[in-house]
């Protein structure tokens, strides 16, 4: 592997790492309002499509992990056991990989709301996670309201995150960005 692969990997775990630092910041400003914004899970979820699959695998145990873990000693409630999240943030990153081929020549558009897909789809199988824990297939009345407000934060903040990746793939030297020999051809010289 390339130093620089190393320095923008190892970049991009950091900004996840700060993610997971700011996130009960945000928690505690934003829950009056009954809205949650999943940083963690955002910026997972826009990282992911720079990782290999194994890579991204790994990463998603590991952020997983941290995030039951600190979830639980916050929260001390076991509804589901330890280890759901590994399995959430494995799905979601597998299916962001999916479109890892758009990113790479550039488009934004289709993983932005991809994102936002994924965020719904992690919130909806979670509730579904705990309410199997607790043998109630209950809908809170704020369910719905957290679920399409969560996923449209996602999509909302999403850009800068990729802006951000891009910025750091340039400062770094690592290319994440792939030009087919196809669209060289057609680029004109002068």
């Amino acid at each position: 592997m390339h130093l620089s692969r190393i320095v923008f990997t190892l970049s991009l775990i950091s900004l996840i790492g700060i993610a997971l630092m700011l996130d009960g910041f945000f928690a505690s400003i934003l829950s009056p309002f009954g809205v949650r914004i999943l940083l963690v899970h955002t910026i997972f979820l826009t990282c992911s499509l720079t990782f290999s699959f194994p890579m991204m695998l790994g990463l998603a145990f590991a952020v997983g992990f941290i995030w039951d873990s600190s979830q639980m000693a916050v929260t001390g409630v076991n509804d589901v056991g330890f280890g759901y999240s590994i399995f959430l943030f494995g799905l979601t990153g597998s299916l962001m990989q999916g479109v890892c081929p758009l990113f790479k020549r550039g488009r934004w558009e289709v993983p932005v709301v991809l994102v936002g897909v994924a965020t719904a789809l992690l919130l909806a199988m979670e509730w579904f996670f705990v309410s199997f824990g607790r043998a109630k297939f209950i809908v809170p009345e704020s369910f719905w309201k957290e679920l399409w407000v969560s996923s449209l934060l996602a999509m909302l903040t999403s850009p800068i995150f990729f802006y951000l990746i891009f910025k750091l793939s340039r400062f770094t030297g690592c290319p994440i960005l792939s030009i087919t020999g196809r669209l060289e051809s057609e680029i004109p010289r002068l």
